[in-house]
Formats: C-alpha cells, structure tokens, sequence
C-alpha cells in the first residue's frame, strides 16, 4: 500500500548567450566524420575558434563553401560557442551566397544535429542586411515543402528589420493561404511603412471574397486586420475602406509619426510572459468565449484531506481570465451530467493509484517504482482509496471526442484514458527517472497551429521612463519617413515586386553590423515515473521532442503529441505544468494550451 505522493516540478528555459563556451558530446555521423576526415587529409584543418573565423585570405570573405566547412568543423568539436562564432562573421559578409550556404548546411544536417540544426536558422534570422533576406525569402519558396522552409519562418519571428518585408512579400505573393498566414505572423515585427503597403493589397482582395457580405469572412482577413492594427495602434475593426482610407491619407506622415500618436493600452491577458500581437489579439477573444464551453476534469480530494492532482489547469485557465467549468472525476459517473455543450476539455494529471487513508498510517517507507508514492506503514488496516476515471467517465469521454471535442491531457492520462481507449494511436513506454531533458520542435513542425510562438523568444518590452524636458533643438535633423523603406523592395514591372538591382552609378552595399545571436535552449521536468510515449500510428504528430530522452529511452523521444479521433483531435503532452519557478519556465506550455484554446475557438467560429 502507498502513502502521499511527492512534490512536483515543471520545465524550466536555460538562455546562452553565443560568447559562453559550451561543450559536449559531439554524436559522429558517418557523413560529418567522412568530410571531417577529408578535411584534415587536405589541409590539416583544426577545430579551434581561430580556425573557424580566419578567412584564408585576409583580403576577402570566406565562400560559401568554406562557411559550410568550418560549420561542420564547429559540429564535430560539440561546441556551440564555436558554432555561433562562425554564424555571426558569415553574417557580416555580404551578398547572399553566405546566407545560402547556412541554409543549406542547416537543410542536409542529419536529424542527431537538433542543437546545430536550430542554432544556424536562428543565426540566419539574425542577420542584418537586405540581401540576407532576399535570398531567405527565395529559399523558403524554392524549400516550400520542405521542413527547413518552416522552420526558417519560424526562426525569423525573432527578427525586427526592415528587409523582413522581402521575406513577407514573396510570402504573400504565393497565393497559398497557409503561407500567407504564416508570412502575416511575421509582419508586426517589422514596423516599417513598406510592411503595410505590402498587407493592404490583400485586405481589398480578401474583402472582395466576401462578395458584400454573401460569403464568411476568411481567415486570411482577420489576420492581416491583426496585424494592421499590431503595425498602426489603430482600430478601424473589419472596415477594410477605413484601413484603406486612412492609410492613403496617412502614410506619407511615417509609420513612427503615427504609432507615437495612437493611444496604447497595456496587455492585460496575465500570461507567463508577453506573446505575439497577433496571438494576443486572438487570445484577447477567448475571454469572450461562452459560459459552458471549456471544462476541467480534476481528482477528488482524499479522504485524508490530501490533493490527489498532480497539476491545476483550472488555476491557469482562471489566471488566463478563461471562463472554465471545473468537476471532479467521479461526477462523469453520473448519468444526469453531459459533456455535449464543451468544445475543449482539460484533464488533470492525479495520483491514479491506491493510496492508504488511513490516519494512524504514514509514508515512511522506501519508495514504491510506479507508483509515485511512499509505502505506507503503520498500525492497523490500510484505508484504500483510488481517484480514477470509472468506465461511464472513459465512455463518456470517447464519445464526446469522438464527435469533435478538443482534449488536452497529460502524463498519467496516458495510462488512465488515451491507452485504454486509442491504444492504435499511442501507449505507454517505459517509466522514467525525475531529470530535465532539453526539448525542440519536430522538425517541420514550427508552424503547426499547436506550437504558435512556443519556440520563439518572448517580445522584448520597451520600457519607458520619465526622463526631464529636454531644449528644442531647431538644428536637430527631422523625421524622415522615407527612412522606414526598403527602397530597393518595389514594383518591377507588370505588377511584379521583387528587389530592383542596383546601377552602376548607385552606392556599393551597405554597412553590415554583427548580428547578435544567442542559442534558446527549451529544458522540460520530467517527473519520476512519467510513462514515455510510444508512437504506434502515422496519424500521431509529435509536436515536441527531446533526444536526450530518445537516447534513454531507446527511441521514445516525444513529449508533446496530437492526432484526431474521427471528428475530434487529442493534445497530450509528457509531464506537465507543476509548480513552476519562473515566469520563463511556464511559457512553453503555457504557449501550448493558448495555441490549444485559440484553434478550439476558431473552430467554435466556423460552426456558427
């Protein structure tokens, strides 16, 4: 018999910046170790960080096959200072062939490179000049269905330059509603005038499609209104001739000019850390989500008094300010109680095995494996209590699935509901010991509607000060708006944008400043005796992975997994939230279960 559970502990962010000295086990693929070996028979090639940011000749710029080579080298040395070393010169050299030549190492890295594979889209994102992203715009189209291309968009939603209008342009241009929608999440980084002439175009055409009213207002729309007003601080709502109109009678003022003079209000959502406009603007809606829509399943307390959850998503939904029903387990057993009206329910990770209740009892022996739990000792009989799903509960829970709900569950979930019930789509691995494991996306998989803004670092918050009045400077340069363009981003001909080439008589490329580039590592808690996830199905999407645990694991890597149920869809993510230490250690799931509750809410629109 087992006594109380222990306490609980949640994932936790480890930021390095790119002049920290990191070094680890570097894993040797065959193909790295061939072109390594190449390398040394050549030329003697070292792996030290002189090496690796040395041109051979002074005079000039490494090529792009020399990038490639001293990539590989910093691979094969493990060290991710070293690596991001070599990115920050590559992002100094201009033209595109540098930028090229990252991109391409990045898409041929063999899948063991999780850290590299992510540091050098990252390092690309970073980079300064427009020629960087003319050629990061032409590679997402040309690598379109390819995971790298993803990716890279997701990489570049760290970035606030200008040129990153050449990169949502060519997005935009494609037609392709998920790759627009994808280029939109991007813009209110560039707070640029061009990046508004380059949505308004498609404002009127999305506008158009409506057809007066007779068709739904698509999803392409709302968005790029999201944006706008991400860009202007206006709110001219869904009127596409006041966007229109205002913006033609404004914008020769300065995008600068008119974002000082709208009036701002502070986010008030309560999440972890700041998200994007984009999301905020939709997450902003779930607060208006109706009475009756979101439910939380939740252990009953122990007879003892003990709290048999592992977690409480109801405190989060209610710190989210996200209207949310809350039962105990048992309640499903009753006959009178429906699940029909919720479109997304939550389930609690709870002590699922029996656990004495005994008073005279206490936990004072040694620990029980797989049970998460004390043996219990003490005179007289054990008490035994288990809070679990009963078989009208699991019943339940199927059908209402079934039919099109929205499930978001967690650990021990897995054994107690989806195993039993979906076994061809997932079952439980092997238990595993309480450590931190570092987490990534699947590759690809960044622009999954689940994993919005998870792997991005946070916005930065500009903070203003009260500074004391300073003398008008008549002498001082005026604001320029013209400043805000990219020039060179423009019509071409036949209604064709593209980047205009530059005459011989026009100034040579401009000054390219160092990028700053720093490697987010994403670390996740897992708890003593959390079941791995084994994969039985194509149609399970794994969201997240960890190789460090793929390794323990013998190659159940996932931590956070989806797949639909007939008409419904399933989030279950290994471990969960518990007691966090930080803002920052919340976000990642945090982020998860927003992106969760804003697709439930999208789709609650579209069946209106």
């Amino acid at each position: 018999m087992s006594s109380s559970p222990p306490s609980r502990s949640g994932p936790r962010v480890r930021v390095l910046s790119g002049s920290r000295r990191v070094r680890r086990v570097a894993l040797i693929h065959p193909l790295l170790c061939l072109s390594f070996l190449c390398l040394n028979a050549a030329g003697g090639l070292g792996v030290s960080k002189v090496a690796l940011l040395a041109a051979d000749d002074e005079s000039k710029a490494p090529g792009g096959k020399e990038i490639k080579t001293k990539i590989r080298q910093a691979i094969l040395a493990g060290d991710d200072a070293a690596l991001a070393m070599v990115l920050r010169k590559a992002g100094t050299i201009p033209g595109r062939e540098a930028t090229n030549a990252l991109l391409t190492t990045a898409r041929t890295l063999p899948k063991e490179f999780v850290d590299a594979y992510w540091l050098i889209l990252d390092g690309a994102a970073s980079f300064t000049h427009g020629d960087a992203f003319t050629e990061m715009g032409d590679y997402i189209l040309r690598n379109r269905r390819d995971a790298v291309a993803v990716d890279l968009i997701n990489a570049l939603r760290r970035s606030k330059s200008k040129y990153l209008g050449r990169v949502i342009r060519q997005m935009m241009e494609t037609n392709n509603s998920g790759m627009q929608l994808m280029a939109i999440d991007l813009a209110p980084n560039a707070r640029v005038r061009r990046t508004v002439d380059i949505l308004m175009p498609y404002l009127k055409d999305e506008y158009a499609k409506e057809n007066g009213g007779k068709n739904d207002e698509t999803e392409v729309k709302k968005r790029l209104i999201y944006a706008l007003e991400a860009l202007t601080l206006q709110r001219f709502g869904n009127s596409v001739p006041n966007w229109t109109g205002w913006w033609a009678a404004n914008r020769h003022r300065g995008l600068k000019i008119l974002r000082e003079e709208a009036e701002t209000q502070e986010s008030t959502t309560g999440v972890a850390r700041a998200i994007d406009p984009i999301r905020e603007r939709q997450f902003i809606g779930l607060e208006k989500m109706p009475e009756g829509t979101v439910l939380v399943i939740k252990g009953e307390r122990f007879r003892n008094g003990g709290d048999s959850n592992f977690d409480h998503i109801e405190d989060m939904l209610s710190k989210l300010k996200i209207p949310h029903d809350v039962v105990e387990r048992p309640r499903l057993e009753d006959k009178k109680f429906s699940l029909r009206q919720y479109a997304a329910i939550f389930i609690n990770c709870a002590q699922i095995n029996e656990l004495c209740q005994n008073p005279d009892h206490n936990n004072g022996g040694a620990y029980v494996e797989g049970k998460r739990a004390n043996k219990c000792v003490g005179p007289g009989a054990h008490d035994p209590q288990q809070c679990i799903l009963g078989p009208q509960g699991i019943k339940k829970l199927e059908t209402w699935t079934e039919a099109g709900g929205f499930l978001f569950t967690e650990d021990w979930v897995l054994v107690e509901l989806l195993e039993p019930l979906w076994s061809k789509f997932i079952a439980k691995g092997s238990g595993l010991e309480g450590f931190n494991v570092g987490i990534r996306p699947s590759r690809g998989f960044t622009a999954h509607s689940f994993l919005r803004g998870v792997f991005v670092p946070p916005p930065k918050i500009d903070w203003t000060y009260d500074e004391e009045e300073e003398e008008v400077d008549d002498d001082a340069p005026k604001y320029d708006p013209t400043v805000e363009d990219d020039e060179n981003d423009i019509v071409v001909s036949g209604g064709r944008t593209g980047v205009a080439p530059r005459g011989p008589d026009e100034p040579g490329p401009e000054v390219i400043v160092e990028p700053d580039i720093e490697l987010i590592r994403h670390e996740w808690k897992i708890d003593k005796d959390s079941p791995s996830l084994n994969i039985r199905s194509k149609k399970v999407e794994v969201l997240i992975v960890s190789p460090e645990l793929g390794k323990q694991t013998g190659g159940d890597d996932a931590v956070a997994v989806t797949f639909p149920v007939k008409k419904g869809r399933v989030l279950h993510v290994l471990s969960h939230f518990g007691k966090q230490s930080s803002s920052h250690n919340e976000a990642t799931l945090e982020n998860v279960l927003i992106n969760f509750l804003i697709e439930v809410n999208v789709r609650a629109q579209r069946t209106k």
